[in-house]
């Protein structure tokens, strides 16, 4: 997986709904070069989130996908003060994303990533880092965690 650069971060991501969330993940996606079609990456990250809330819990959701658009695997972060409804497990509303995109024949690659990234979202000092970091910060959290 290609690390993450400030490219793939935005603190201050826009929407105050599911949808609103996901079409700015897309089109973060679209603008790194991850995606060959925003809008069936954004049906994939919508229809996923309709089999299940990817609301993890502490704040943060992990929406992410499989898609023959997905030209490589590739992780973004988008962050924001106010919180969204996510259907979270905990009930929590949300205001991290942690977004994952991995191609058709990357379910290895999905797998080992959402494993990773869970193994640490379950501590609090990993969460608040997210939260509270700036970009530079973030970036460093994530690169580190996912090449380690």
């Amino acid at each position: 997986m290609t690390a993450l650069t400030a490219n793939c971060i935005d603190l201050n991501i826009q929407g105050n709904s599911v949808y609103a969330i996901l079409k700015q993940l897309a089109n973060m996606a679209l603008q790194n070069g991850y995606v060959s079609d925003r809008s069936a990456f954004l049906q994939t990250l919508l229809i996923r989130e309709k089999l299940h809330s990817t609301g993890f819990g502490s704040g943060i959701a992990v929406p992410h996908g499989k898609s023959a658009c997905i030209t490589r695997p590739f992780v973004l972060f988008a962050r924001k003060s106010e919180k969204v409804d996510w259907k979270a497990s905990d009930g929590e509303d949300v205001n991290c994303w942690i977004c994952l995109g991995v191609p058709q024949t990357g379910e290895d690659d999905q797998v080992k990533i959402i494993g990773t990234l869970c193994r640490k979202i379950i501590h609090q000092d990993f969460i608040n880092q997210l939260k509270q970091g700036d970009t530079n910060q973030v970036l460093a959290l994530l690169n580190q965690t996912l090449t380690s």
